[in-house]
Parts: structure tokens; sequence; C-alpha cells
């Protein structure tokens, strides 16, 4: 998926085609240099989480892949390449109450 998932920022604006979009500026090699991207912030955030939840069970982690990913991306793509539209948001909104409050998620009505 584009975007500034996979790259180092910072973003910048991107004018061609007549439109604002944004890019990630960063070389990817400068990752090994501890440079972020938004997927290392998703990762450590998942592994913080997976320790931490060992002593709250209360603590959860919905990764945002999941809320917005590639397929989402291949529908819905987003129009600056950072932001989603409002179609995005209520993708979003649907695939977090889905996940939240479905079955298995962390916030589902338990019935029994």
């Amino acid at each position: 998926m584009p975007g500034p998932g996979r790259h180092a920022g910072p973003l910048a604006p991107d004018l061609e085609g007549g439109s604002l979009r944004f890019k990630a500026t960063g070389d990817p090699a400068e990752r090994t240099a501890g440079r972020l991207t938004l997927n290392i912030i998703r990762d450590e955030l998942a592994r913080i989480v997976e320790q931490r939840s060992a002593d709250d069970p209360n603590l959860h982690y919905l990764d945002g892949r999941d809320l917005y990913g590639a397929a989402d991306y291949a529908e819905l793509p987003l129009p600056d390449e950072v932001h989603p539209d409002p179609a995005g948001h209520r993708r979003i909104a649907e695939n977090f109450a889905r996940l939240a409050f479905g079955d298995g998620g962390p916030f589902a009505t338990k019935t029994g």
C-alpha cells in the first residue's frame, strides 16, 4: 500500500498531477539507522502491548493495518496518500466496530 507506512518521514507535499498529495521523503535505508515508519511504530506498539497485557488483561491493541489495510486502500484509496476521505473514515469505523465489539473482540458482549 502506498503512503507513509513503509517509508521514513518526514512527509512533504506533492503537487504533481494537479492535486495535493503527500509523500515520505526519507530513504528506506534509513530505517536501519532507527528512522521510524508507521509500520515500525505499529509493530513496536503491538510488541509493547503484548508484553504489558500479561499484567493488565484490560490492555488491548488494534493495529491500524486491520482498520484500513491494503484491500481497503485498493477499494478506497487515500486521496492525498495520508488522510482518508469520508468513505474511508466510514470503512475504518466499520472495521473498528467489527474488530472491537464483534465475536472475539475485546469489548464483545459476553453471553451466558
